[in-house]
């Protein structure tokens, strides 16, 4: 498998154990998986905090260091992982059978934002209820939707009921960088509209 010959994996074990032994509940789902730790060493402050080179955001996209990706291993989640590697972040991805929602309400805090993964969840109609799902469970937490069935990225507040952003993939990096921000900022948007 691709991402377990990454050259930091051997650190994944060690540190998802120790994170799920002093945060997770155990009803933690099983089958979570930390697809990349980043190294730990202090990189020069511009590529800790942002893409400033690339002048697409000037704060940091993943402060928290904990994206959550409800779909299963494969190029998305190389292509997400990836991204990740840019914002010094870790990537879980777990499958909505495994991901309760009792689970996601205490552990949101923790994360940056949850990215569904529509082509696994199968039809339109299941990811529309789980993302409403989600959407009720913990409204605060930005959604990223990704659907080979779009025409072409939205980033819009057009579909805000269910999700924040809807990125068609391959999820390029320039495209992640965009649609995140765009959904942190859509997500401010809907939870003053509910206020």
């Amino acid at each position: 498998m691709y991402l377990m010959s990454h050259t930091h994996c051997w650190m994944e074990a060690v540190v998802f154990r120790s994170w799920q032994s002093h945060e997770a509940p155990k009803t933690m789902p099983d089958s979570a998986l930390v697809v990349r730790v980043p190294p730990r060493d202090d990189p020069p402050a511009a590529e800790a905090m942002s893409l400033k080179a690339d002048r697409l955001i000037d704060a940091p996209l993943c402060p928290k260091g904990l994206i959550l990706m409800c779909g299963e291993m494969g190029s998305m989640s190389r292509d997400l992982s990836e991204w990740a590697d840019r914002m010094r972040a870790v990537v879980m991805v777990v499958s909505e059978k495994r991901m309760t929602m009792d689970w996601l309400r205490e552990y949101a805090p923790r994360l940056d934002f949850i990215l569904v993964d529509s082509d696994y969840l199968g039809d339109t109609e299941t990811t529309i209820d789980f993302c409403l799902q989600v959407r009720r469970a913990v409204p605060s937490l930005p959604v990223v939707l990704v659907s080979s069935e779009v025409r072409s990225h939205d980033f819009t507040c057009e579909r805000m009921m269910a999700c924040d952003v809807t990125l068609k993939p391959p999820l390029l990096q320039t495209a992640l960088t965009m649609g995140v921000q765009a959904a942190y900022q859509n997500n401010e948007y809907y939870n003053s509209a509910l206020a």
